[in-house]
């Protein structure tokens, strides 16, 4: 029998624009996060 090939699974890319509404549903760790890459400006903020 012939296997199979799987196809590599393909993975997103980090998210780093992030929207005032979005940041309101993070649980408090991941919200603490991502606002001190927003504010070292490696995240970008949409207003």
């Amino acid at each position: 029998m012939a296997q199979k090939k799987r196809k590599p699974t393909f993975k997103m890319p980090p998210k780093t624009s992030w929207h005032l509404y979005s940041l309101q549903e993070l649980h408090p760790e991941k919200f603490i996060k991502v606002v001190n890459k927003i504010l070292k400006r490696e995240y970008l903020l949409i207003k």
